[in-house]
């Protein structure tokens, strides 16, 4: 830890060093998305969300031929 705190360690250098567990989140922190890319952009994407959750509280449930509309739309 001293060797971490001081820098002259890395967490994944101390790791092999002394065989160190790194946390999982540092794990993950690393890693990139997997899958395809969005269709939508953040903005439709956020504008899209409003209009399920609208549709939600209005008691209204959305089949997935609406949903792809309103994607398309």
């Amino acid at each position: 830890m001293n060797a971490i705190e001081k820098g002259t360690h890395s967490l994944r250098r101390a790791n092999r060093s002394w065989n160190i567990e790194l946390p999982f989140d540092y794990l993950n922190r690393k890693s990139k998305k997997m899958g395809p890319r969005g269709v939508l952009t953040k903005e439709k994407d956020v504008a899209m969300i409003a209009w399920i959750l609208t549709m939600q509280e209005c008691g209204l449930s959305i089949a997935l031929q609406q949903l792809k509309m309103k994607v398309i739309e």
